[in-house]
């Protein structure tokens, strides 16, 4: 007998890479319930709209009647002080995960970040175990959503299938993204997998299949991940572009480890 498709809301799904993935996860969806801040406009027959704040969620049950699997995008998307991140990165999770537990929501799969770990040195290869290492307030925001989801998974055994999603968009544009650039089949690829593996809590890692990888995602694989893309192709057009700046070029997180950075760009590496 075939599995029916199930419903899935998404949030975060005016942004630029939920609208990239989108047209790849509805074929996995009885319905793609859309929701986000900006009113998103429908680009499916399966794909319905609501406008919704995650910070502000009381009365707003509606959404998630129903619902098997949220998949999680909203957010602010970059660096910012506090008062910016607090609503939209901190509050508006813990808000979705209560939603989730409160209508039976059996799975969330978010976008976590390699921020989230992104003062690991380019010299380490890190898998989804490692600690977290955040290289801004961004980052720590990740962390702290990858924390709320352990425990809902091991407190109410909500599935949390998180992404540390490293670039996302069509092509590569820098040497870094050699590393980190995720063509967005793919991630919709790894969402799939968040909807229909068996798994109970995991963090893999948001990448095609990059030779030039600093990130272990076989865990990923064996949960059936299937990446059709490369950076390896776009590799000689793009060795040489690239910063100057020490930081920028040690660190993992790239720009975002160096932003507000302070001390010897060399300081000694930490063991772990």
């Amino acid at each position: 007998m075939t599995t029916p498709l199930p419903r899935v809301l998404m949030t975060g799904a005016s942004g630029k890479l939920a609208r990239s993935i989108r047209p790849y996860l509805v074929q996995y969806c009885s319905e793609l319930r859309l929701a986000d801040i900006v009113a998103p406009t429908a680009e499916h027959e399966r794909e319905t709209c609501h406008t919704a704040d995650l910070a502000q969620l009381d009365g707003r049950d509606e959404l998630f009647e129903g619902i098997h699997t949220i998949v999680h995008f909203a957010g602010y998307p970059r660096e910012a002080d506090w008062s910016t991140l607090m609503a939209p990165n901190v509050v508006g999770v813990a808000n979705l995960w209560e939603m989730a537990h409160r209508h039976g929501v059996q799975r969330v799969v978010y976008a976590s970040s390699n921020h989230a770990v992104g003062f690991y040195p380019r010299s380490h290869t890190i898998d989804g175990q490692v600690l977290p290492r955040p290289d801004t307030r961004y980052g720590v925001a990740k962390v702290f959503m990858e924390a709320l989801a352990s425990f809902y998974a091991d407190k109410h055994g909500i599935r949390a299938f998180g992404l540390r999603i490293g670039h996302g968009s069509p092509e590569p544009t820098d040497r870094r993204m050699l590393s980190v650039w995720v063509h967005p089949e793919d991630l919709a690829d790894l969402v799939r997998v968040g909807i229909q593996a068996d798994y109970l809590c995991e963090i893999v890692y948001g990448a095609s299949n990059n030779s030039r990888a600093w990130w272990d995602n076989r865990r990923a694989i064996e949960l059936g991940y299937k990446p059709r893309h490369s950076a390896d192709r776009f590799a000689a057009a793009l060795e040489s572009v690239h910063s100057q700046d020490a930081v920028t070029e040690r660190y993992q997180g790239g720009a975002f480890a160096a932003n507000g950075f302070v001390g010897d760009p060399l300081r000694p590496e930490r063991d772990r």
